[in-house]
């Protein structure tokens, strides 16, 4: 409960921190219109510069050690061999998708069936994608 506490009060500094830098910005700016916003050669809105490179840090250290750490890259790209094996099996065999997905694709054209079937992963959970992978494959990764 601590740690939720502070996460608002750290969001809400920085809510102040970029309201009274737009302030300051605005009051420098002086627009007229919103013609005057849109053609403003910077940002009216930002973090200001010693909170922008404490951001980028930030970024850049969970980009690094978070979100490409190998671990999680070795899962994403399991799950992306999952689409892959989807995509490709429904395409040689599309009796494998539902019948309402099925029905009424004897004359579209085969950039129309991948798209058919593109928009049928798009809407796929993970949970379903999982199952679905299961149903039709020998084997199925454990995205852990």
């Amino acid at each position: 409960m601590v740690g939720v506490h502070r996460g608002q009060r750290q969001a809400t500094v920085l809510a102040r921190t970029v309201s009274a830098e737009a302030g300051r910005r605005l009051a420098a700016a002086k627009p007229q219109s919103a013609q005057d916003v849109r053609h403003h050669r910077q940002p009216l809105v930002a973090f200001p510069p010693e909170v922008a490179e404490e951001e980028a840090a930030i970024k850049a250290f969970l980009y690094q050690h978070m979100y490409r750490h190998p671990r999680v890259m070795r899962v994403m790209g399991e799950a992306e061999g999952i689409l892959f094996d989807l995509f490709a099996r429904y395409r040689a065999s599309p009796g494998d998708l539902p019948a309402e997905w099925v029905e009424g694709t004897e004359s579209e054209s085969d950039g129309e069936r991948a798209r058919r079937i593109g928009n049928f992963i798009a809407g796929m959970t993970d949970r379903f994608a999982l199952i679905e992978h299961q149903r039709l494959f020998d084997s199925t990764p454990d995205l852990r």
